[in-house]
Parts: C-alpha cells; structure tokens; sequence
C-alpha cells in the first residue's frame, strides 16, 4: 500500500494490515532515482513489515528530514542534483545522524573514501539483491553499526599482522603509498612490501578490490 508525502517524488510503502502483527520493525527512507528499483524495494521492505518512505531525489528527503524520524537511511550515491554523498555530509552538518548505508553503481576506490570520510555506515555496491540489501539495513540498524565497526569486523577476520593490520587501515583511509611512508615513518618501498603481502593475503589485485573485500556482505 502506498501513500503520498511532500516533496517531489516522495512515496511511503505502507506495511500491509494482514501481515501486521505488533510494531513496525524499521523506518526507513531510501532515496534514489530509479524509480522501479524504488517500488520494488518498497513493496519488499512493507512485506517483511519495515515501513519506507521513498523519494526520487536528494532534495525531496530533506524537505521532510527530521533527527530521529528514520532508524536507517539508504542513499543512491549518483542522483540528480544533489549526490549521495552531498546529502550524506549536509545530514550531517544538520546533527542528523542516522545510521546511512550508501549505494553506488561501481565500487571506486574514489566512492569508498568518500563514503568513509562523510560518516556513511555502509557502501554497498550494484547489482544487490533485496535480501543482501537487508542484510545490510538489519546490520547496521543494530549499533554498533559505523563503517569503522565494519573495518574492525573486517580485519578481525584476517591473519594480518599488527603492522600490516596498522597499514590497511591507512590504506582504508585513501592514503597514497607516499602519504602512508610518511605517516608510518617508512619507506615508501616498505609500504609497498606490506600493501603488497595485504594484497596477497586477501587475494585481491588493487585497493578497490581491497575496500570491497572489507566490505562485502
């Protein structure tokens, strides 16, 4: 069931009455340009009784945004006007501070750091399912549920050691070979030895494959 909100674009998907059984799990806003990628996440998210308002663009969100109206936000990074990662830092120059998964179309290296630097709790790449876009909401809805508890997590599962660990995340921060050389106070061949033996550890070829390893699902 849908009804209409203000702002431009703006829909919430209301969860059905014979599914209703006690409380709304979720509220959540999605913003993102697509429109049947919109229904249908919508129409999903009512069915397992998280209810979701959702708008077309950036702007529509924050005519109605409120701290402490959604448990979850989901972001579309590419929108027009307005990106993601705009609305993102706007949010929080607002004092917003909801949990906020951003969505991108290719996982850059460029769309990571970004991400990481505006406070987003996730990045989450296309193609996704609406079961692994669940996942997500459900993970970080649940604090603690920063995109630094996912570095945590992420490294957690690795047999880095402590200086390898302690370059990653300068790595996961954007820092250049150079800049990490200087931070670390070492040579910038050594940084390479160690970004070179992560790479190896993880199995992946660059550091967006890197930031995707981390981040995944």
């Amino acid at each position: 069931m849908r009804a209409s909100l203000r702002g431009e674009g703006a829909r919430r998907f209301v969860v059905p009455t014979g599914i209703l059984n006690g409380e709304i799990a979720l509220k959540l806003a999605y913003v993102e340009d697509n429109e049947d990628l919109l229904t249908f996440c919508g129409e999903c998210f009512a069915q397992v009784r998280y209810s979701c308002d959702t708008f077309g663009s950036a702007e529509a969100l924050l005519e109605v945004i409120a701290a402490g109206r959604y448990d979850v936000l989901v972001l579309d990074i590419k929108l027009p006007g307005i990106s993601g990662i705009e609305l993102l830092q706007e949010l929080r120059r607002r004092e917003v501070f909801t949990p906020a998964i951003l969505v991108t179309g290719f996982n850059s290296l460029e769309h990571s750091c970004d991400a990481l630097n505006a406070g987003a709790n996730y990045l989450l790449e296309k193609p996704f399912s609406f079961d692994q876009l669940k996942r997500v909401v459900d993970r970080v809805a649940a604090p603690p549920g920063s995109l630094q508890d996912c570095v945590d997590r992420g490294l957690a599962r690795l047999q880095f050691t402590k200086r390898e660990e302690d370059m990653a995340r300068l790595v996961l921060k954007g820092l250049s070979n150079a800049e990490i050389a200087t931070v670390a106070r070492v040579s910038e061949h050594t940084v390479k030895q160690h970004v070179a033996q992560i790479f190896q550890k993880t199995q992946v070829q660059s550091r967006s494959e890197f930031f995707s390893y981390i981040f995944r699902v």
